[in-house]
């Protein structure tokens, strides 16, 4: 389990993944070094990182369920997570024991995946595919660590959006694919790697940020910070309050994925649990405050295979990267 002062880091970096050591010092009450030294720890041992994703206007996705032979779902998990457009893949109890969520950079794209390049394991015995709409949460989360009035200061004020809109090209990919790896990336370093300078890197980066393109991200091996299991939830709702749950359910602390789909289900949601018990609470939540919500299918997530680029082992930890690039969905030629 990580110490106090490791789920503060790490809440820390959620609310502002690229703030200095120096400005999280001064909340914390740590010397900049120690807080760089733990860090470094920390990824050392896969059981945290930073990295960075695309927001609404720049992808778009898919929640694909995989029915496997007996025995063959580990396999098919591994398979898929290889891919570096299925950003993440788990395993779950039920029918379909497998999921995995698809990002391409348009629906043409999407359509692509799902008709053609997407490889079939030959383990796979059935597939049914869900397509977002617009997605309400769960790309950003928090440990909830620190209070509010640390958070207030931690968090960074990013500006309004930029006057003139640009369409994420090229550059904008070079960019984004470059901080895979690592979202706390240093100007400097991202500038020699795309033959730019350091100025120019940071303008363009804070521009993506400002109009929504992107969005940085810190994760954690998540047992290790209290969150022992997942679950995947199937709802339908009415049509005309799927914005109104959505964007409710999106901002619970517990969820890591909620979308609206084009399915029997028009609603998809990810959450984690401390506990079994714990989504007993939420499912009682759920009915209490959105009664005209009715949870279709609801499956218990054995094992996170990847989450958003990273492969993970038993404990949740990061013991490699496959960077996500929705653009490789797109067949080359």
């Amino acid at each position: 389990m990580l110490d106090e002062v490791d789920l503060a880091l790490v809440d820390a970096l959620q609310i502002n993944p690229r703030a200095s050591w120096t400005a999280l010092a001064e909340v914390l009450e740590l010397a900049p070094i120690t807080l760089a030294r733990r860090w470094q720890r920390l990824t050392a041992a896969g059981a945290a990182w930073t990295t960075v994703a695309l927001g609404n206007s720049a992808s778009r996705g898919a929640t694909v369920e995989f029915a496997c032979g007996p025995g063959t779902a580990t396999q098919v998990a591994d398979q898929l997570a290889e891919l570096p457009h299925v950003i993440t893949v788990g395993i779950t109890t039920g029918e379909y024991q497998v999921f995995a969520l698809i990002m391409a950079p348009s629906w043409a794209a999407i359509s692509d995946v799902l008709l053609r390049t997407l490889p079939m394991p030959p383990q796979v015995t059935e597939v049914r595919s869900h397509v977002f709409g617009s997605t309400f949460g769960g790309v950003i989360w928090r440990l909830g660590v620190m209070n509010r009035s640390q958070a207030d200061q931690v968090r960074e004020q990013i500006g309004p959006p930029p006057r003139e809109f640009r369409p994420f090209g090229a550059e904008d990919r070079a960019l984004f694919l470059a901080l895979g790896h690592d979202g706390r990336r240093s100007y400097t370093d991202l500038a020699a790697e795309l033959n730019s300078s350091p100025q120019a890197v940071k303008r363009r980066l804070d521009r993506l940020r400002r109009h929504g393109d992107i969005a940085f991200r810190c994760d954690v091996a998540r047992p290790l910070a209290g969150w022992h299991g997942m679950a995947l939830l199937w709802l339908t709702v009415p049509d005309t309050e799927v914005h109104q749950v959505g964007r409710a359910v999106g901002a619970w602390p517990e969820t890591r994925h909620c979308a609206a789909v084009i399915s029997p289900a028009n609603l998809g949601l990810i959450v984690g649990l401390r506990s079994l018990h714990h989504l007993d609470d939420l499912l009682l939540r759920l009915a209490e405050e959105h009664p005209s919500a009715a949870v279709v299918d609801r499956k218990l997530v054995l094992r996170m295979t990847k989450v958003h680029g990273r492969i993970l082992d038993d404990q949740g930890r990061s013991t490699r990267v496959i960077p996500v690039d929705p653009w490789a969905a797109i067949p080359p030629g």
